[in-house]
C-alpha cells in the first residue's frame, strides 16, 4: 500500500503539474517527479535484438535550416531549444547525421513514447493480422473480448479501433483535466483500477467508422485483443514480433496496469535510437536487414488517410483552426499534409518520429515540451525544413 500511495503522489503531481508550470520550459530539466521520462506504473521488459540493426554515426554534424511558421522566419536549432528538447536524431538509411541530447540525457537514456506508443501497438496488429491470430480488422472487438459486448465497443469493427473512429465517448481535449481522458484514465489506473474495468465502462456517443476522435481507450483495448488472440502479453509480442526483429539494440520497457494489462496507449520507454530503427522499420515498408517484419501492404495501409474524416484538414471539422487540423490520421499514425507523403507517431510532451519516405529520412524528437499541444502544428514544418536543406 506505501508503494501504491506514492505511485498515486506522484501520478498526481505530474499531472497536475503539466498545468502549473510555466508553458515554456526553454531549456531547463524538468524536476522530478515531473519528469516525463520515469514510469510510475509497472513496466515489463522487452529484451534487445541478439544483433542490432547497425546505425552508422561517422560524420554527424549539426544540421540547422530555415521555415516559415505562423507568419515568422524561425530555425530548426531555435525550435528544439524552444520545445525543451532532451534527445534529437536524424536518420537517412542506416546513416546518422545529426544526434545530439540536452539537460543531462544521452544516447543511452530511455524516452517515454507516450503516445508515440500508439504507432507502436498498431504495428503489432499489423504483425497479428500476418500472422492470421487477427482474421481480419472488419471482425468485431467483441468477437475477441467478450467482456465488452455491454460496452460501447459492442461490435465495434477493429479497422475503425485503429483509426480512432470506434463512436465511444472519450474526451481527450484537456490533458490538464484531471477528470477527462488520458488523464483521468491513467490516474484511475495508478489508483488502483484495472484499464479492463475501465474499458468495460465505456458507452457509444455515435455510430462507429463516422467520424475521428483521438482516443487513447481505444488503443488500450487494441492491446487488450493482441493479448487474447495471440495468447501472449502485449509487451511479450511486440518483443517477439517487433523489438527483436526490428534489431532494437537496447531493452526497452513497457507499461502495465497492476492487474499486468499492457497500457498500449502510451509508455513504451526506449533510447532515441531504437525509436529511429522503429521509424526506419516503416522507411523500409517493414523490413529490417533481410527480414520482412511487418507487411508492406501494411505500412501502406497504416500511413494513409482511407476515409474523407481522416484526411488531413478534416479530423475537426468544428475546429478547422485546430492543431489537429494539420494532420490526417491512419491506424494510429499522424498524416501530413499536401503531396509528401510524410508521417508521424506523436506523444504528449513533445514525442516524435517523423518519417518521410519521399527523402529517405526518419527524425526522432524526445522533448518535456510543457506546450506540446500548440507546437506539435510546427513540428513537421521544422522536420520537413530539414529534408529540405538536406536535399540541397
Amino acid at each position: 500500500m506505501r508503494k501504491r500511495s506514492l505511485i498515486v503522489a506522484v501520478s498526481a503531481a505530474l499531472l497536475s503539474g503539466l498545468a502549473a508550470v510555466p508553458a515554456h520550459a526553454e531549456d531547463r530539466a524538468l524536476p522530478l517527479p515531473l519528469l516525463p521520462h520515469v514510469p510510475f506504473y509497472r513496466t515489463d521488459t522487452l529484451a534487445a535484438a541478439h544483433r542490432p540493426e547497425p546505425l552508422r554515426t561517422d560524420g554527424l554534424r549539426e544540421i540547422d535550416a530555415e521555415y516559415v511558421y505562423d507568419g515568422r522566419v524561425r530555425t530548426v536549432r531555435d525550435f528544439l531549444r524552444r520545445t525543451s528538447t532532451r534527445g534529437y536524431l536524424v536518420l537517412r538509411g542506416e546513416q546518422i547525421l545529426d544526434e545530439r541530447y540536452f539537460g543531462g540525457y544521452s544516447a543511452s537514456s530511455r524516452f517515454n513514447s507516450w503516445s508515440v506508443g500508439k504507432s507502436i501497438t498498431s504495428a503489432a496488429v499489423g504483425a497479428a493480422l500476418a500472422e492470421g491470430r487477427i482474421t481480419s480488422l472488419d471482425d468485431p472487438v467483441t468477437k475477441y473480448l467478450p467482456e465488452l459486448a455491454h460496452s460501447g465497443y459492442a461490435g465495434v469493427a477493429l479497422r475503425d479501433v485503429l483509426r480512432m473512429a470506434s463512436g465511444t465517448s472519450y474526451d481527450e481535449t484537456d490533458y490538464a483535466d484531471p477528470t477527462k481522458g488520458s488523464t483521468a484514465t491513467t490516474i484511475r489506473m495508478v489508483a488502483g483500477t484495472a484499464l479492463t474495468d475501465q474499458a468495460r465502462e465505456i458507452r457509444r456517443e455515435r455510430p462507429a467508422g463516422t467520424r475521428w476522435n483521438y482516443d487513447s481507450m481505444d488503443t488500450f483495448v487494441l492491446g487488450w485483443v493482441l493479448a487474447r488472440a495471440t495468447g501472449r502479453t502485449l509487451p511479450d509480442y511486440v518483443r517477439e514480433r517487433i523489438w527483436q526483429p526490428a534489431g532494437m539494440e537496447t531493452p526497452a520497457l513497457a507499461g502495465t496496469d497492476y492487474a499486468g494489462n499492457a497500457i498500449a496507449y502510451c509508455c513504451y520507454h526506449a533510447t532515441v535510437r531504437d525509436f529511429a530503427r522503429f521509424g526506419l522499420l516503416y522507411l523500409r515498408e517493414g523490413r529490417a536487414g533481410d527480414r520482412q517484419v511487418l507487411p508492406a501492404q501494411w505500412i501502406r495501409d497504416s500511413t494513409r488517410a482511407t476515409e474523407p474524416y481522416l484526411r488531413p484538414g478534416h479530423l475537426r471539422p468544428d475546429k478547422p483552426a485546430a492543431v489537429e487540423s494539420t494532420y490526417g490520421y491512419g491506424y494510429q499514425w499522424w498524416l501530413g499534409d499536401g503531396d509528401r507523403g510524410d508521417y508521424a507517431a506523436v506523444g504528449i510532451l513533445g514525442q516524435f518520429v517523423y518519417v518521410s519516405p519521399r527523402d529517405g529520412l526518419v527524425i526522432v524528437k524526445a522533448s518535456e515540451d510543457l506546450n506540446s499541444e500548440a507546437t506539435m502544428g510546427e513540428a513537421i514544418h521544422a522536420f520537413r525544413a530539414v529534408a529540405d536543406a538536406l536535399r540541397g
